[in-house]
């Protein structure tokens, strides 16, 4: 069947004579009313296809739907390591990974200053982030390191503190023998001025004598002074210490001056009486120290020129503002709790170690990394 308009045409009511190109259509008989023929030809030879105009055949395709244009961002650090402790000798590796506009520069500081490469420092830059690399750690390597990234739009940083644990340094400064007897003394010294990282948990004493000429380990202790018995007064004797923690024992301290045991000549009495003022020259002005935290050293001290520089930091010559007199600031870095705790507790240790011998640490202050501890001369 065939759909027309008006109606539906059956097959039977449309001839299609192919030889002359005629197709005839009868329209269906509506209430026995003869409806008329329609014919149509076309011209004789093959039927062709009906073919459109280009703009019939041409498919119109919907646009893309536009993206919008990211927006531009600030660099952000998305990933950083916490506190690294690591044992000295090992590798490091501290990972920024950032993201925000490119480009973006990634800079890692120490001591506020570019962290530049070298033999055993590597930095590694892509635009997802930044890698520190330390080959093998050592205790310089400790602090405070920072990451900088920066673009067209802002900067971001984040910091990490590196502990590198070792074996303790060596007692520092030099042993002293005091209260010496027939056949008996004191040993006092300073504790480490680094303990490697861990708290150092003992000390061993050595001891050298003029007659077997060795050194020979002669006890082990956890304070930083040992009463040593037994010696005899036909020889003299130095002494040595060395600091030890979990990760190890330190070098030797320095050694101490040759001392000899024995019973000590009664001083001549001065037949000149001694006035009161006198006696208080002489006398030494022992302080317990507590920690400044609310007044700088430079408050108290002009800050002249610097002495000297070790592992634990510089030592500067100070004036007291107040007198005018000569001490020695000691300047150590402190970046973690741990290490301004061991600090602390030397400033305790020193505070109990009253002797005419031994540097009297007259006060003590404390600035953010910084821990000053004022010395005598």
């Amino acid at each position: 069947m065939i759909g027309a308009g008006a109606g539906i045409l059956k097959v039977e009511n449309v001839k299609v004579n192919s030889e002359e190109g005629e197709i005839v259509v009868n329209a269906p008989d509506t209430k026995n009313t003869k409806a008329p023929e329609m014919k149509s030809r076309r011209p004789r030879g093959p039927l062709l296809p009906m073919l459109g105009t280009e703009s019939d055949a041409t498919v119109k395709k919907k646009p893309a739907p536009k993206t919008p244009p990211k927006a531009a961002m600030p660099p952000q650090i998305i990933q950083f390591p916490e506190d690294q402790k690591v044992r000295a000798g090992e590798s490091v590796e501290l990972f920024g990974k950032v993201t925000g506009t490119q480009p973006i520069t990634c800079t890692w500081m120490k001591f506020r200053k570019q962290i530049q490469e070298s033999e055993n420092i590597k930095v590694e830059n892509s635009e997802t982030g930044s890698k520190l690399t330390i080959l093998a750690a050592r205790q310089e390597h400790c602090g405070c390191y920072r990451l900088l990234v920066e673009n067209k739009l802002g900067s971001r940083q984040a910091q990490v503190n590196l502990t590198v644990v070792d074996k303790p340094d060596p007692p520092a400064g030099t042993p002293c023998a005091s209260d010496i007897r027939s056949s008996s003394l004191t040993l006092s010294w300073y504790g480490s001025s680094y303990d490697g990282g861990s708290a150092v948990q003992s000390y061993s004493v050595e001891i050298w004598d003029s007659v077997d000429k060795t050194w020979k380990e002669l006890a082990t202790c956890r304070s930083t002074s040992f009463n040593v018995q037994e010696l005899l007064p036909d020889r003299e004797y130095k002494f040595r210490v060395r600091a030890i923690n979990v990760y190890g024992t330190s070098e030797p301290s320095q050694e101490s001056e040759l001392t000899a045991v024995g019973e000590k000549p009664e001083e001549p009495k001065d037949e000149l009486e001694v006035s009161d003022d006198d006696e208080k020259e002489t006398e030494i002005d022992y302080r317990t120290v507590t920690v400044n935290t609310e007044q700088k050293v430079s408050d108290l001290y002009d800050i002249e020129e610097r002495l000297g520089s070790g592992k634990f930091g510089q030592v500067f010559r100070l004036v007291e503002k107040k007198t005018g007199k000569i001490w020695a600031g000691k300047f150590f870095k402190a970046y973690s709790a741990k290490e301004k705790e061991n600090i602390r507790q030397e400033i305790s240790i020193m505070n109990c170690l009253h002797h005419p011998k031994l540097v009297q640490c007259v006060d003590a202050f404390e600035e953010k990394a910084n821990i000053v501890m004022v010395l005598e001369m």
